[in-house]
């Protein structure tokens, strides 16, 4: 496996208009909207078969020319104070060139460059100074974008270039070593022809090719939205012994949703008024827009079970569901974590049966990769469908993974689908990496895709001010592994759980499951007092093709799917494994 780590990345490329000037917002404004008409018009004229076999020539023929213009020069643009040669890298196995490049004037070399996965054929233009716009990278969602470099065509004269949009990828040099995909950073460039060395680079993210996909590129739900709610989920934002979150989904004619409660026993109902988003998947062709609805429901009794409906004012409701506030710390509490789900029904029919078997549960946690296309609402729906009604009885506190922020274009539509502290890193998105405590326990919920070491100083905060007696952490990617190194991780982190000694982390990504002897200082140590407990599981069927020894381990088990059932009471940890119908794969106690 290739290393691949996610670097920061704020904005979606096209949405990215808060950090942009007016011109720059303009532009951005003029691209999307080219698309969105394009859909709109293709949803009008041709039905879902026809949509399925467009090719890109019907596409230009049905765009008009200044849809074109738009596409062939506002994708990428920026200015120079000298007339450049503009040098354009475009992946060999690309099938059909980008409309424009020939189009505008771009001439192929026999230049080539190349990094560990795919060689680019260099197309080359003069530009005089001033303005230069380029294209789209195609219709048809090639995921190695095309990138570019820059130089002056008198090299005596100093280059400046401003106004670049999209404004958040950094210029960098061309050079063996230099990466040119923020969401693959590992990625470098192996052969750099002599001729571009030290030219400006300008980095990009692969998603980008998503911004004019059109060819091949039509969905559908199996289960699309209607007026009656559904996809009913419990969140925590705030305390939870005293709030809880219920996010739900209708269609877009719903605009208005409440959520009406009562305490078990009661018939004194309440009510809070919830906030709608409208969420758009263009590309889905039988439920483009979708209502999220979030009501947040607080000054709860702590230890109570709460029955709940949700609906609007004048429309459908849902069946009643339940669940119950933090209770008091001398009962104890248990909770279950599942690692990667991939939106599977396999997960989805464990989930349940874990449910039934384990009735005590307090909430769930998923250690990220909940579907494996992020901005594909599909797989949402798919994902919410197949656990059938254990989410909208208990809480799930996931964190994202790899695949749920997807090819640099960030994780929005995770971020939409929850309600979640926002306690996290102050100049990080919100509601990615946060914390909350639940009776004497903390839990850090990172997210690992996006820069380490900028929550580096949250976590030791965190970990540091706490007086809770349990502290655990989950997030993506597993410090201990045998397939992939994350040094950073290893040097940022988890010196950070040696310091402040942290009970146990909770991985995914790697599809195996894993529990290491208590770690300390990358050591195994002789008990659980002295050190960390790693823990790594697969929530879906999967077997590793190598299984080389891993000295730290305890367990491995190569496949899943499995589940992790943690109950605490007072001083003593139990830890149990089971496979989907119950059978115990693994087991161990801490007692403080």
């Amino acid at each position: 496996m290739k290393r691949i780590r996610l670097t920061l990345l704020f904005l979606i490329v096209v949405l990215a208009v808060l950090s942009c000037g007016k011109e720059e917002s303009d532009q951005n404004v003029l691209v999307k909207t080219v698309i969105d008409n394009a859909v709109t018009r293709l949803y009008e004229k041709l039905g879902p078969s026809q949509l399925d076999t467009i090719s890109e020539s019907y596409i230009r023929n049905f765009l008009s020319a200044d849809e074109l213009e738009v596409l062939g020069t506002k994708f990428w643009t920026f200015e120079t104070n000298v007339p450049v040669t503009v040098s354009l890298m475009r992946d060999t196995a690309q099938k059909t060139i980008p409309f424009w490049i020939e189009e505008s004037g771009f001439k192929k070399t026999n230049l080539f460059v190349k990094n560990e996965e795919y060689t680019y054929e260099v197309w080359q233009k003069d530009f005089d100074a001033g303005k230069v716009g380029l294209g789209i990278n195609g219709f048809d969602k090639h995921r190695p974008v095309y990138f570019v470099s820059v130089a002056p065509q008198d090299t005596k004269k100093e280059l400046q270039i401003t106004n670049v949009y999209p404004s958040e990828y950094n210029l960098d040099t061309m050079r063996t070593g230099a990466f040119t995909y923020h969401d693959w950073d590992g990625l470098i460039l192996t052969e750099v022809p002599e001729k571009l060395k030290g030219q400006v680079l300008f980095t990009t993210v692969r998603g980008r090719a998503r911004e004019a996909h059109l060819v091949g590129a039509f969905r559908k739900t199996a289960t699309p939205s209607s007026a009656k709610p559904d996809q009913l989920i419990l969140t925590w934002s705030a305390d939870p012994k005293t709030s809880i979150d219920v996010q739900w989904r209708t269609n877009s004619a719903v605009k208005d949703g409440v959520v009406k409660y009562w305490k078990e026993g009661s018939k004194d109902t309440l009510s809070a008024n919830a906030v709608a988003f409208k969420m758009e998947d263009r590309l889905l062709q039988n439920d483009r827009y979708v209502q999220r609805f979030t009501g947040k429901l607080n000054k709860l009794a702590p230890g109570t079970t709460y029955h709940y409906s949700v609906g609007s004012k004048d429309g459908s409701w849902s069946e009643t569901a339940k669940f119950k506030t933090e209770q008091d710390e001398k009962n104890g509490f248990s909770y279950i974590w599942f690692g990667d789900t991939h939106h599977s029904p396999v997960w989805g029919d464990m989930a349940q049966k874990a449910f039934n078997r384990h009735p005590d549960a307090a909430f769930y946690s998923i250690a990220g990769d909940l579907v494996s296309t992020g901005l594909h609402r599909n797989e949402w729906d798919e994902l919410w469908s197949h656990p059938g009604k254990v989410f909208r009885n208990r809480p799930l506190m996931p964190v994202p993974g790899n695949h749920d922020s997807q090819d640099g274009l960030g994780a929005w539509m995770y971020q939409e689908m929850f309600s979640l502290p926002e306690n996290g890193p102050k100049d990080l998105p919100k509601e990615m990496t946060y914390s909350f405590v639940y009776q004497d326990a903390l839990f850090l919920m990172i997210d690992c895709t996006l820069p380490v070491p900028a929550q580096t100083a949250w976590i030791e905060a965190q970990l540091k001010n706490s007086k809770a007696k349990w502290k655990f952490a989950m997030f993506h990617f597993p410090p201990y592994n045998f397939v992939e190194p994350y040094d950073e991780i290893m040097r940022e982190w988890c010196s950070l759980f040696d310091k402040y000694h942290l009970d146990m982390v909770m991985n995914g990504h790697m599809h195996y499951y894993l529990r290491t002897k208590p770690m300390f200082n990358k050591k195994a140590v002789a008990t659980p007092a002295e050190g960390t407990i790693y823990t790594m599981s697969i929530s879906i069927p999967g077997k590793q093709e190598e299984w080389p020894a891993e000295d730290y381990a305890v367990v491995r088990y190569p496949d899943g799917p499995l589940y992790q059932y943690i109950s605490i009471t007072g001083n003593k940890l139990s830890y149990k494994c089971f496979d989907p119908e119950g059978k115990l794969k693994d087991a161990f106690v801490i007692e403080k």
